[in-house]
């Protein structure tokens, strides 16, 4: 029911006040404890893990715990001297971090130990900002300062909430109280008709061959027992592949390559190198951008579509590696389609579409663009209110302004399906340019 929904949502805003004052009560008794046993337990154990294989103790411990050897030990400690200038709340960035080695995350925990004053204190002031004051954004600052990967993540699930509550669920709603009276009167109709029913519940003709595919298996398991380092590299990958649920980027994709020419506080400008991509549409103007569900389902055919042609369906019948970002495309008449980036190696000589698919390829020339990321979904209404935020930003900084039209814009989504809702990486794109400063010349002088 829509309604609990509703319900869970507000009982979660008013928990969050509570949860935040207890959190930071556990997080202060926790240091505390490590600050009152530091010479005792927390000392010790960095000197034994300093010293390395000539102490008994960090033996026992190196062997328990898979902690590095002597050589490694002395490149730890070269990264905590690195980063004891940093915040402490940018060391322990690195204990979220899926790419972090075990190195980093031990130079972390070393810093962090070391400087465990300083995490009372902030963990203190914390505390008292929710507590006393009832200032949870004090409270996010001083734990969680501006640019810091936890902030990050707190913000976007911030956004994901506000998404849930403001935008996917009310638009689920009206469309399920636009579409239930049809769909009721289409599920009686069938029910009623015992002919329909029946067509409607019988098995499909094409059959799955269980005989064939139980022999594809055994040949691909025979060809993989003659090949172990085909299976070495197939269990990497998959282990690869998986870091992608914890990555606002994902690694292994080529992507289009660009340099950050300048950045302001919400957007930054990158200037852009060529590069071609096949797309397809998504909606054109007749269509209504308000239904959910047309949307979803013209947006996922698209990806099929220009999945399929990366993936062997064209004319060459030439598999090409997957890329990142896809790319959301808006023109001025309200059209939009959706883009790939095509492999480097496929730019000079691009096989052509499969008869039947509607595939244009395109070679986009060196561009200028102002961008500004967003995490959750990219969904119709955030997409306009993230444009709008680009657009605003734009004027008040004064230094770019918009190239064309500003109905024309581009959306890159970066992550797979599965990436966590709030560590996904959006973007939205528009063309710019520098704006010129005006010279004004100097009256002539009067004699």
């Amino acid at each position: 029911d829509i309604s609990h929904i509703y319900t869970r949502i507000e009982e979660k805003k008013r928990m969050r006040m509570s949860t935040l004052a207890f959190a930071g009560v556990m997080a202060i008794f926790l240091v505390s404890l490590i600050a009152s046993t530091g010479s005792s337990f927390g000392g010790q154990v960095t000197r034994d893990i300093a010293m390395g294989p000539q102490n008994h103790r960090a033996n026992r411990f190196s062997t328990k715990y898979s902690m590095p050897r002597t050589g490694q030990f002395s490149r730890t400690a070269a990264r905590v001297a690195e980063t004891s200038g940093e915040p402490w709340q940018r060391i322990a960035d690195k204990l979220i971090d899926i790419d972090a080695t075990n190195e980093e995350r031990i130079a972390a925990v070393r810093n962090l130990l070391e400087r465990r004053a300083d995490v009372q204190k902030d963990l203190t002031d914390a505390a008292q900002a929710i507590v006393r004051d009832r200032n949870v954004e004090s409270a996010k600052d001083i734990l969680y300062p501006t640019g810091t990967e936890a902030r990050k993540q707190i913000d976007g699930f911030e956004v994901v909430l506000r998404q849930l509550q403001e935008d996917i669920v009310p638009e689920l709603n009206k469309y399920t109280r636009s579409q239930g009276d049809a769909t009721l009167a289409s599920l009686r109709s069938t029910i009623s008709n015992p002919r329909e029913l029946a067509k409607s519940l019988q098995t499909s003709p094409n059959q799955v061959n269980a005989t064939e595919l139980v022999n594809e298996l055994r040949a691909e398991f025979a060809e993989l027992q003659r090949h172990p380092e085909e299976i070495q590299k197939r269990l990497m990958s998959y282990v690869e592949e998986s870091k992608n649920v914890f990555r606002r980027t994902p690694v292994g994709l080529e992507m289009p390559r660009y340099k950050v020419a300048s950045k302001a506080r919400e957007y930054e400008v990158r200037e852009y190198e060529p590069y071609s991509i096949i797309t397809t549409p998504t909606r054109k103007q007749a269509v209504s951008p308000e239904d959910p569900a047309v949307t979803t389902t013209a947006n996922a055919k698209a990806f099929n579509t220009l999945a399929s042609y990366l993936f062997g369906k064209n004319e060459d019948s030439k598999v090409m590696a997957m890329t990142a970002p896809v790319e959301m495309i808006a023109d001025e008449q309200g059209s939009k389609s959706m883009a790939f980036i095509l492999p480097t190696e496929a730019s000079e000589s691009t096989p052509s579409p499969s008869k039947g698919d509607d595939i244009s390829i395109q070679r986009l020339p060196a561009q200028t663009v102002a961008v500004l990321e967003f995490p959750g979904f990219a969904t119709e209404k955030e997409i306009r209110v993230q444009k709008e935020k680009l657009l605003a930003s734009l004027q008040m900084e004064g230094k770019f302004t918009p190239v064309a039209d500003t109905d024309s814009f581009r959306v890159l989504q970066w992550n797979p399906p599965y990436t966590l809702p709030w560590l996904r990486r959006n973007e939205i794109c528009i063309k710019v340019k520098e704006v010129e400063s005006e010279v004004i010349a100097a009256p002539d002088a009067v004699e």
